[in-house]
């Protein structure tokens, strides 16, 4: 006999669990992107950029994309990837941010889960966010 369930019963189970995921993506997604959105006409985002554009300047981003880093570096992908869309970046910013987040993203999440395990803990999250850093710097200098 086979252990196989029907087609229908696959695709209501595959569909219930892909709404459950958007679901879930959305809570934080949406209220980033609003945020930011919102934020980018004020003088609120144009000060914290003014004030981030000289570090920024180094991985050739423009101030406000310091908002995308800290939201995935320290929250998770899905908040960068909310926080990156309402500032309308081009392909070499959004390149050099994926890299970045990349090598370091999730930190406080994930060296809490490293930590558990009993590895060095502080010193790989210290690295990947020096390899982070370092790596943004030289794809900046490389691409045209």
């Amino acid at each position: 006999m086979d252990a196989t369930p029907p087609l229908l019963t696959s695709v209501h189970v595959g569909l219930r669990h892909g709404l459950s995921s958007v679901l879930i993506l959305s809570r934080v997604m949406i209220p980033v992107y609003v945020a930011v959105d919102l934020l980018r006409d004020t003088p609120a985002l144009g000060a914290v950029a003014g004030a981030l554009q000289p570090a920024m300047s180094v991985f050739g981003l423009p101030g406000e994309a310091a908002m995308v880093l800290v939201a995935g570096f320290f929250i998770n992908l899905y908040a960068a990837i909310g926080a990156l869309v309402p500032l309308g970046l081009g392909p070499r910013e959004v390149t050099i941010l994926g890299l970045m987040l990349g090598l370091a993203h999730g930190l406080i999440l994930e060296t809490a889960i490293i930590r558990q395990v009993g590895t060095r803990w502080l010193s790989l999250a210290l690295a990947r966010l020096l390899l982070s850093v370092v790596a943004g710097a030289a794809v900046h200098r490389v691409l045209p």
